[in-house]
Order: C-alpha cells, then sequence, then structure tokens
C-alpha cells in the first residue's frame, strides 16, 4: 500500500540517517594541509631575450612547500586534491608554473589492436506454393560467401589524469590539481613551482592558498555521500636576501599568531565557567560579529572590514587586530 513503510524499510532508513549524522560530522579532519608560515623568493632571469636590464619588471619564482596528510579510512575515498594560488592584495601576471599537466597509464608502451571486417555475397530467394492441393508452404534459398580482412595496429593505451593546472584570475593566478593512481599517492610533500613578473621596486607581499579535497564515501550499496573542504593560507613572501622585507614578514607572522590567539580566548571565555555577567559581556561582542571574524579579517586583505566591526569589538581585540593590519599593510607597501 502506498505511504506505508515496512518495519525494514524503516531501519533502513533510520540507519541511512544515522550514517549520515556521522559522516556529516566526520568531514571535519578528512585531510590536514599544512604549508609555511613565510616563504623567501629569487629573482630569476628572464625568458625573453630582448629585455634589457633596465626594464621595469622583474621575474621572481616562488616554491611553495604544500603537505597533506589523510585518515587512514579516507585514503580511498579522496578523488583529487586542488590547490589555488592568488595574490591577497594586487595583482602580478604569472610568467610561469610547475607542475604543468601529466596524464599516466597502468601500461607501459603501446598495446596491439587487431579488428576483423567481413563482407558477404550471395543469393537468396523463396519460393511459395499457390495450388489449393498442395499444402501451403515455402522454402527459403540462401548461398553466400565470406570474404575479410584484419587490420592489425598499435595505439597508445588510456591515459587517466595525475596533474591538471593552468592560470586563473585572468592569468594573475594558478591552480594544480592532484589525482591518485595505482602507482601514486595523494599524501605526503610536493613543490608547487610558481614565476610572477612583478616591478622592478617589489620586495615582498602577500599570497592566499587555498587548499581543497573532493571525495566520495560508499554508505549503503549504491548509496554514498559526496565531500568537499577546503581552508585557506595567507603567506607574507619576501626577497631573498633583503632584511627590511624579511622583518616585516617575520611581524605579519607574530601579528597574525597573536589576533588569531585573541580571538579564540575570546571565544572561550564566552562559553567558560567564570563570572555571569563578564561572560554576558563576551557572549554579547561575539553574536555581534561574524562567526570566523578574525580569519576573515587575515584572509580579506582590506582593512575596511576592520572598521566595520571596530564598534563591537572589545577593547583588547581591537588593538591586537590594529597591529594585525599594520603589519600587513607593512607587507603592501613592498609591492610597490
Amino acid at each position: 500500500m502506498k505511504g506505508v513503510f515496512t518495519a525494514r524499510q524503516v531501519f533502513v532508513l533510520g540507519l541511512f540517517f544515522a550514517l549520515q549524522l556521522d559522516l556529516a560530522a566526520a568531514n571535519d579532519g578528512v585531510v590536514r594541509f599544512d604549508a609555511p608560515a613565510m616563504i623567501a623568493v629569487r629573482p630569476i632571469a628572464s625568458e625573453r631575450p630582448s629585455e634589457s636590464e633596465s626594464s621595469s619588471e622583474k621575474i621572481i619564482e616562488l616554491l611553495l612547500p604544500v603537505t597533506t596528510e589523510l585518515e587512514m579510512r579516507e585514503r580511498g575515498n579522496v578523488s583529487s586534491f586542488r590547490f589555488d594560488v592568488v595574490w591577497n592584495h594586487q595583482s602580478y601576471p604569472i610568467a610561469d608554473y610547475a607542475p604543468k599537466t601529466q596524464t599516466v597509464s597502468d601500461i607501459e608502451g603501446l598495446i596491439e589492436v587487431e579488428k576483423r571486417e567481413d563482407q558477404a555475397k550471395g543469393m537468396g530467394g523463396s519460393l511459395s506454393s499457390h495450388f489449393p492441393e498442395i499444402v501451403n508452404g515455402s522454402m527459403k534459398v540462401d548461398l553466400s560467401s565470406r570474404t575479410g580482412s584484419t587490420i592489425k595496429y598499435r595505439e597508445r593505451p588510456q591515459q587517466d589524469i595525475l596533474v591538471a593546472s593552468g592560470t586563473t584570475n585572468r592569468g594573475c593566478g594558478v591552480f594544480f590539481r592532484f589525482h591518485p593512481t595505482k602507482q601514486t599517492t595523494l599524501e605526503g610533500g610536493r613543490d608547487l613551482v610558481i614565476a610572477f613578473r612583478v616591478p622592478k621596486t617589489w620586495s615582498g607581499g602577500v599570497i592566499k592558498l587555498k587548499c581543497s579535497v573532493k571525495g566520495e564515501r560508499r554508505i549503503i550499496g549504491s548509496w554514498s555521500d559526496s565531500f568537499q573542504e577546503s581552508c585557506i593560507f595567507v603567506i607574507p613572501i619576501y626577497l631573498e636576501g633583503d632584511d627590511q622585507a624579511r622583518g616585516a614578514a617575520r611581524d605579519f607572522v607574530d601579528s597574525e599568531t597573536n589576533l588569531r590567539i585573541n580571538w579564540d580566548q575570546l571565544q572561550n571565555r564566552a562559553t567558560d565557567g567564570s563570572a555571569y555577567l563578564h561572560r554576558k559581556n563576551r557572549s554579547e561582542s561575539l553574536q555581534s560579529l561574524p562567526p570566523q571574524w578574525a580569519h576573515r579579517l587575515i584572509q580579506s586583505g582590506r582593512d575596511e572590514y576592520l572598521e566595520k566591526y571596530r564598534s563591537n569589538l572589545p577593547p583588547e581585540l581591537a588593538d591586537v587586530a590594529d597591529l594585525f593590519v599594520l603589519a600587513r599593510q607593512g607587507m603592501f607597501e613592498l609591492s610597490r
């Protein structure tokens, strides 16, 4: 009868939704990404021989190491990692990047292919009786001969994507997507190499690295659950051998760390068992701010984001945020 579930169906549906809840909770921590807090870049020779030493541009090479660590139970469920690199402030064009798109096959060398084509030639006909005294019937005749040819050739085996990469953001950003194969794993460390074309006076800047993971878990039979996670690193980069730029990058890292610590402490105090009035005031401050306010300020690249919420900030957090914004402005000044 329509609209009525059997006991078995109710059990299966209940198990399915219970698994869905467990999987939603398990999505936290599918993979751990890591990247350096700050990176030195080096100038490299231009690939354009016609450019003179008096050019207003130079090319810098960024070696960006990224590390991925998967939970053991998720190793067979992840289908790809993706890394996007863009500027946090201003934009400079990509001159080159590596690794480039690569494909791989489980079969080495060429494969033998054999195809046979048959052709049939013949004569066919039928004979039917129209005499009443003879039982009505028919006789068919089919005489044919078959000829054919065999074609043999070699071809490359089907290729699967190992690495896909290319530019984004109108040529000022780049992406890298990695896929697992039988011979390779997604886990571990890998180096992304990016060359930017920057002004001759450039000595530092800030980039954003977005790390993403995609995958699918099988639940029951043909049912599956797709998942996707991402995180963003904001990384100051500076010209190798420039002590002033290195100091500015260190100030950026220290002030960012201090901002994150103070933000986490503020959230923890709002939920601990200290004095009620103190806790109430903290909670009201937090409720007027976006849940990830500090992280958004770090990733935004805009000072206006601080000013928008300044009146809602506790004084000590506003002071820490000011120091971070000041350090970020120092890095942005190096980009000119």
